[in-house]
């Protein structure tokens, strides 16, 4: 009896392991990941080669999506010490974006939010200066003052499509995002202007991320989220 009872132990133990998601790497260029459901099952996590300690970052990504509210997040890093280090979502409410750094929150107003078309985002943040801005489909911002003048440090844990409320894994159901979203790169220093259009034009290589590269990306993904390959369309107008 003891050995059945092992036995079908042994077997739910490696059922549970086998169901588990598991890291991947490969070349995302041309892919895009894709959210097709509002729940806090669908997430992506990536994972750096190395432990975080960057005295300035830059996160580049595009997305996709037909969802304008109610927040939907589009990237989020948290740490043991912040669950927003530096976050991205779109507020619905406010019509702005949103960046967090250490947990605090500056709104961004007057960039674009295009639905069922691409939008290409890079956020800036500087530790020296605590200073941050927000490009949008070559669009920049202004410049704002926000977080604690300190570097970002530690393990972080980055997740794509959903908003972190704790370090471990907390999610919030209002800012879980529904669409696409591809070409994804962090970088440990602010890029200048000239790169920053580069990106957006996406018409000549532009500078891959050092800390997380898309096209070299280590990731988990979870739930229905899935990676397919990008397909550009464009309709045309007579005049």
């Amino acid at each position: 009896m003891k050995r059945v009872a092992s036995y079908v132990f042994f077997i739910v133990l490696c059922g549970f392991a086998l169901s588990q998601p598991k890291k991947d790497r490969k070349c995302l260029r041309e892919k895009v990941i894709t959210f097709p459901e509002l729940t806090i099952s669908n997430w992506v996590k990536l994972h750096p080669n190395e432990s975080m300690d960057l005295s300035a970052a830059t996160v580049c990504l595009r997305f996709y999506t037909e969802q304008a509210s109610p927040s939907p997040c589009l990237f989020s890093l948290a740490t043991p010490s912040h669950p927003q280090d530096f976050s991205l979502r779109w507020s619905g409410d406010s019509k702005q974006y949103q960046m967090f750094i250490h947990n605090t929150q500056v709104e961004f107003k007057g960039l674009t939010f295009n639905m069922n078309q691409w939008n290409s985002v890079c956020a800036t943040w500087d530790a020296n200066s605590g200073l941050a801005q927000m490009f949008v489909n070559e669009v920049a911002s202004i410049k704002k003052v926000v977080g604690t003048k300190v570097p970002f440090k530690g393990n972080p844990v980055i997740t794509l499509g959903q908003y972190q409320t704790q370090y471990d894994g907390g999610f919030l159901q209002p800012s879980i995002f529904t669409g696409f979203i591809a070409d994804v790169h962090v970088h440990g220093q602010v890029l200048i202007t000239r790169q920053i259009k580069t990106y957006m034009e996406a018409k000549t290589k532009y500078k891959l991320g050092d800390y997380i590269n898309w096209h070299n990306l280590m990731y988990t993904i979870a739930g229905s989220a899935q990676v397919e390959e990008k397909h550009q369309v464009t309709f045309y107008t007579t005049p």
